[in-house]
């Protein structure tokens, strides 16, 4: 045995199987949807007990819960016992599942659905759940091949099975021709209009956050109309039912205030579903000027017609999504090494304002005598030998696993140690600004011959803990360094003549063969805070191996 609602006329039948919890409310993602305005949109919490009683809890409703006429905020309800949320009751039978029998349709004072409707297996609406006299058909959406079947099925006995078919096959032909989704989508608002005697059409496709955005909303002139209402869309969406409604306004499960205020007559929906049965977005059209304006064919053809798009929706959101990563990933690759890069993609999220504090190495490198360099050369020739410098030693940055974090006029600031820190850091740093001055050695060979001038390069490099994150305005925002350890490194630079490599007592203690550094202890570097770090001078026989 087990426990159902049934309502005062008996059209509406709700089996508490299948789970222990469920909530009543007028939103048509609870469990129990009882769409009737005297109903909250979250009106009570229900739960099966293991001795068969049914525990009701008010969730704050407006109109009440209650047990056999009596208010009630927590109530056991035993068998034949009648329970109502607001004005809207229900008395709770114990039911053989043997014997049960499937929910009625709440077309009381309708037109009987069409026979084609009761032919069709994926074509039977879901239940309605209140005493409305309007006609309101949810269609529980088939796979795309099933839809297909409908639509030849549903529209045999009018002669429209092969149009309607060829129609479909067109739609996917001119679908498969978009080359983005914006132009999809307009292609399919376009097809819509085509399709259905509608005023209005809209296409609606959750964002990043699961919530549902209007992408696409045209009337006829091509205006752009008032919003989708949220009752029927955010429904079609949650319980992936295609929906049908003629009498949109008088219809309690129907009529929102968005619809009201917008005078919909009738409203057709159903949701675009990809391959993983997710809910990728909604189709709506709609009648402003007439009831009884669609037709159970035409829910059907909707419902085939959303399996096409939504293949398409999918097809052209993954190519976006694919774009969209490719250019992040070729924005790191301009400051990290591409592996780096890649794992950095593939791991970011939105960009906000804020950091950490981490252990790091920085490195900066500075031209010696640049300035008067630079007033030798006309501009062009001078910023096209400053490029071809930058590309050789970010090259040896990036060859070592390192980080570009800016250029400070002709001097570059590298770091290691973000995202990930390594064991061998400092080694890979050292390593990188030798490999510079090797690189600076070849450019210099054919500056030589082509009577170009020369130049000398410092480099200092030191380690410690730094503030690392997006510093600035939410306007702009730049991914940085800050804090002694950098300043540490750009001082010890500044001292390195050109040619040298001069790094803290930091950096050479964390090298696999320290006594490959000479001692620099006439040098001294001035620090705001803590004791200036002994200088050491790496030299050209050091190897990272």
């Amino acid at each position: 045995m087990s426990l159902v609602l049934v309502s005062a006329s008996g059209d509406r039948r709700f089996p508490l199987t299948g789970r222990t919890g469920f909530v009543a409310g007028r939103e048509l993602s609870c469990t129990l949807p009882i769409l009737d305005p005297a109903v909250s949109r979250r009106h009570a919490e229900l739960r099966v007990s293991e001795s068969g009683t049914l525990e009701v809890e008010d969730l704050k409703s407006r109109n009440g819960t209650w047990v056999n006429g009596a208010r009630v905020q927590r109530a056991t309800v035993m068998p034949g016992d009648t329970v109502a949320f607001g004005t809207v009751a229900f008395t709770l039978l114990h039911e053989d599942p043997l014997g049960a029998r499937p929910p009625a349709l709440s077309l009381s004072a309708s037109p009987s659905p069409s026979p084609s409707a009761s032919r069709s297996p994926s074509a039977s609406p879901v239940p309605a759940f209140d005493g409305s006299s309007t006609v309101l058909f949810e269609r529980r959406v088939p796979s795309r091949e099933q839809s297909l079947a409908d639509v030849a099925h549903v529209t045999a006995g009018h002669g429209q099975a092969a149009a309607r078919l060829a129609q479909l096959v067109g739609i996917a032909q001119h679908l498969g021709g978009s080359t983005d989704l914006d132009a999809l989508l307009e292609a399919l608002a376009g097809d819509l209009f085509r399709s259905f005697d509608a005023d209005r059409v809209a296409i609606l496709l959750r964002d990043s956050d699961g919530a549902l955005q209007t992408r696409v909303s045209r009337d006829r002139r091509g205006n752009i109309p008032r919003p989708v209402p949220r009752a029927i869309a955010n429904g079609v969406a949650e319980r992936q039912v295609a929906l049908l409604t003629n009498d949109a306004g008088s219809d309690a499960r129907t009529a929102g205030a968005s619809v009201l205020q917008q005078s919909v007559q009738s409203a057709m929906a159903a949701p675009l579903i990809g391959e993983q049965q997710t809910t990728l977005g909604v189709l709506y059209v709609d009648h402003l000027r007439e009831t009884d304006v669609f037709t159970d064919e035409d829910l059907a053809f909707l419902v085939a017609f959303a399996g096409i798009a939504s293949a398409a929706v999918e097809r052209e959101a993954s190519t976006a999504r694919l774009q969209q990563a490719a250019r992040v990933r070729a924005n790191f690759e301009r400051y990290f090494a591409p592996q780096i890069a890649l794992r950095i993609a593939d791991s970011t999220g939105r960009v906000v304002p804020g950091g950490t504090r981490q252990h790091v190495v920085v490195l900066f490198s500075d031209i010696r005598g640049f300035t008067s360099i630079a007033e030798s050369l006309p501009p062009t020739q001078m910023a096209a030998q400053l490029n071809e410098y930058f590309g050789a030693m970010v090259d040896c940055v990036f060859r070592h696993e390192g980080a570009l974090d800016k250029f400070i006029g002709d001097a570059i600031m590298a770091y290691w140690g973000v995202p990930e820190a390594g064991e061998h850091d400092a080694g890979r740093a050292v390593a990188a600004a030798l490999d510079m001055q090797l690189a600076l050695d070849s450019l210099n060979a054919r500056w030589a011959a082509e009577g170009r001038p020369l130049l000398s390069v410092g480099v200092g490099i030191h380690s410690g803990d730094a503030f690392v994150g997006n510093i600035g305005s939410p306007r702009r925002l730049e991914f940085t360094l800050i804090g002694d350890t950098v300043n540490v490194a750009n001082r010890l630079c500044s001292l390195a003549a050109g040619g040298e490599i001069l790094v803290s007592d930091a950096v050479r203690n964390a090298l696999t063969d320290p006594s490959c550094c000479a001692s620099r202890s006439e040098l001294a570097v001035a620090r705001q805070h803590g004791a200036p770090p002994d200088v050491w001078q790496v030299l050209s026989t050091w190897s990272a191996s």
